[in-house]
């Protein structure tokens, strides 16, 4: 048995507005301080409690959530970002994506870097949705880098790290808890050690340039993801028992806790006092407006919603919980402001299966036939449906033969799923 089929496990792709734009933030600093591209960078979290980062494709950050529940700090999550920039820097992906596909683990990486299907939030109402993935991973999806990679990009990581105003003591902190958990699993190693080995000489490396390093920074947006991940994704009680104070970022994991736990009314209260602190941030008012709409009270969630895509009108993924509470209570007016929301979110970012099949709904309703069929392809050709896709292509077609763009957009998935997905689908 291969490494990659003794570690094989069900994926899980998470999507956030709020996590994501801060790690991304993060990232565009590095990557332009390392002299990348830092509009090309993306992030995609990976539902899993080990602490761990990759870089495939050159310039997608994939990330673990349990680097942020695990790090103590966000100079900790720097320092590991850093390193896998140090990567990037090095070309040292390059090897590492031509190892994927000889171990045949690609059809996450190939279609998430394709830009179909991967990064979709599973449902548009969740606050940190979660896609189960039909592929096969890896705790070991990674083959190991060279030692001679590892030294180069701990090298540039320090240097990356002092760029930024961050401090290397956070990247020795966390490469000496990965370590100490190394000593603890005496069966599996953890994963970040299986594709990044550390060695004495790495830590006593990162331990002096501490030494004369920045003092740890910490950002506040990093205790609030950390708070926010830990709550979706572990039993509330286990939460109520980390998040005890009256600080922000404990009232967010409770009020999440709360609301897991149907206690909606000390869920929302503990949203209002959240809100009563900071009443500009929209994801406060998204979690008050995904509580509302998830205990059926439409109309007061659109307004929760409609305030957090006043104050973050780039915020696609909110956008989409909007629209889908504006589809589910369905007034006239309500689905033209569903389709404006939609059609926004599809101008911007096509890959989202959601969007697609709310604007099939939404253009369903409104008696525009033609549009529904199409949002009916796109969401099937996203979502990895290639064979439902392909039936429903010809009808698209007889109805939009008018519009020469979507046409070519359909002819286009059609000759993509007969060249290439149907045998994997």
């Amino acid at each position: 048995m291969s490494q990659t089929d003794a570690y094989c496990k069900p994926l899980s792709i998470i999507r956030d507005t709020e996590i994501e734009q801060y790690t991304l933030k993060n990232v565009k600093k590095l990557f332009k301080a390392a002299g990348l591209n830092e509009q090309a960078a993306r992030v995609v979290f990976i539902q899993d409690d080990s602490i761990n980062a990759f870089v495939a494709g050159g310039s997608t950050v994939f990330i673990h959530t349990g680097l942020f529940t695990e790090a103590d700090n966000s100079d900790q999550v720097m320092g590991v970002l850093a390193h896998e920039t140090g990567h990037v820097v090095g070309s040292h992906t390059v090897r590492l994506y031509t190892e994927l596909q000889r171990a045949q683990t690609t059809a996450l990486i190939s279609t998430i870097l394709g830009g179909v299907a991967a990064i979709a939030s599973g449902r548009g109402d969740v606050g940190v949705a979660v896609m189960a993935g039909g592929w096969g991973t890896s705790q070991g999806l990674l083959s190991s880098y060279r030692q001679s990679e590892e030294n180069a990009a701990d090298g540039i990581a320090v240097d990356l790290v002092q760029k930024t105003g961050y401090s290397i003591k956070g990247l020795a902190q966390i490469m000496a808890k990965i370590e100490q958990q190394e000593r603890l699993r005496i069966d599996e190693m953890p994963s970040y050690l299986r594709s990044h080995p550390l060695t004495r000489d790495r830590l006593n490396f990162l331990n002096h340039a501490a030494l004369n390093g920045l003092p740890l920074k910490d950002e506040p947006e990093f205790y609030m993801s950390k708070a926010k991940l830990y709550a979706f994704l572990n039993p509330p009680e286990l939460t109520f028992q980390t998040y005890k104070d009256d600080s922000l970022p404990a009232l967010y994991a409770r009020s999440i806790a709360h609301f897991k736990n149907t206690e909606i009314p000390k869920a929302l209260k503990e949203v209002e006092k959240l809100i009563e602190q900071q009443l500009d941030n929209p994801y406060f008012w998204e979690l008050k407006g995904q509580i509302l709409f998830e205990t059926g009270q439409i109309k007061q969630s659109i307004d929760a919603y409609n305030k957090a895509v006043e104050l973050d009108p780039k915020a696609i993924l909110i956008r989409l919980s909007l629209a889908h509470a504006l589809i589910e209570r369905g007034a006239e007016t309500d689905l033209d402001q569903a389709v404006k929301h939609l059609e926004y979110i599809t101008a911007r970012d096509n890959y989202l299966p959601d969007a697609w099949r709310f604007l099939n709904i939404a253009y369903g309703r409104q008696g525009k036939k033609a549009l529904a069929d199409y949002a009916a392809v796109e969401n099937a050709f996203i979502s990895g449906r290639f064979k439902e896709a392909l039936t429903l292509i010809p009808k698209a077609q007889e109805g939009l033969k008018n519009d020469p763009v979507k046409t070519l957009r359909l002819s286009d998935m059609e000759e993509d799923i007969k060249r290439n997905r149907l045998k994997s689908s």
